[in-house]
């Protein structure tokens, strides 16, 4: 179905003939407690981000296409926790794929990775707005918030790897009142269940186009920050060259806080060079510093 020339509408045909939530079967008792409505919400969410990639022009093949509608179509189902007879609660998304669809733990693996990254980068996004996101937030040395875009960005795509552009496509998505998680406190997705079967105006030309939007000027600021291939750089420094460089005997929990904090310079300065990180350990994290570690 997910490798059909037509993915979209043939979840759409299950919705419409009340076949959803038989495929895409929660497991009890979450089944009964958001009957079978769900599927509406799910198919918006799933539409708007195939439209999406289509429209940005992504080149995905039949896997990366799956990854992506299938962590689409579960957005709406994300904030649900099962627990198992034995053992410590699950995602219902982890086992609605792997005891309803009877797919691979990568899959699992992938739509948890796609929905986190997608929250991530509509944060990025919102940061980008605040602080202008155009040319000049976006040059080397540019203080403020474009700093820490640079960062959130990058954290991004090292996670996802080669996939990364996927996130983009899906991080309008995850703003939709569609994808409002369903069946959690303090949440109205218990209402977009019942009301978005027909996208309640959310696939509509104009909502499609302000998603298109976003995700461009996301697209713009990976490739103006330098970062489209951060998820390949290698680390300027390993654990031995900081303890070498700090004068530290054995390694603790100090010493991923300082590799962390290597990386997210190396994101904020992709043309950086090792002399320059080093300078930045040591006016952080050297002995008259003990109290940023």
């Amino acid at each position: 179905m997910f490798n059909g020339p037509a993915p979209v509408e043939a979840v759409r045909l299950l919705h419409r003939l009340g076949l959803f939530t038989t495929v895409f079967a929660l497991p009890p008792p979450l089944d009964e407690r958001l009957g079978g409505g769900y599927g509406g919400a799910c198919v918006t969410t799933m539409a708007a981000a195939d439209a999406n990639a289509q429209a940005l022009g992504l080149e995905v093949d039949k896997e990366e296409r799956r990854f992506l509608l299938l962590a689409a179509l579960l957005l709406p189902l994300r904030g649900l926790q099962y627990q198992p007879p034995k053992g410590k609660p699950v995602p219902a998304t982890a086992a609605l794929i792997r005891d309803s669809l009877k797919w691979r733990v990568k899959d699992i693996e992938m739509s948890a990775a796609l929905a986190e990254a997608a929250a991530e980068l509509a944060a990025a996004h919102a940061v980008l707005v605040k602080g202008g996101g155009g040319e000049g937030a976006a040059t080397a040395g540019q203080q403020g918030p474009g700093q820490d875009v640079r960062i959130m960005l990058g954290q991004v795509i090292r996670k996802l790897k080669q996939h990364w552009k996927l996130g983009i496509a899906l991080a309008p998505v995850v703003l939709m009142h569609a994808a409002e998680p369903l069946g959690v406190a303090g949440s109205s997705g218990a209402v977009a269940a019942a009301e978005t079967a027909d996208g309640q105006g959310e696939l509509s030309e104009a909502a499609a186009g302000a998603r298109l939007e976003m995700s461009r000027a996301l697209l713009a600021a990976v490739e103006a920050y330098g970062l489209t291939e951060c998820w390949t750089w290698k680390p300027l420094m390993d654990g031995k060259k900081v303890m070498t460089l700090l004068g530290w005997s054995k390694p603790g929990p100090e010493l991923g806080k300082v590799l962390a904090a290597v990386m997210d310079w190396q994101l904020q300065h992709p043309a950086g060079s090792l002399a320059e990180a080093e300078a930045m350990v040591r006016q952080r994290f050297g002995p008259d510093c003990a109290a940023e570690v």
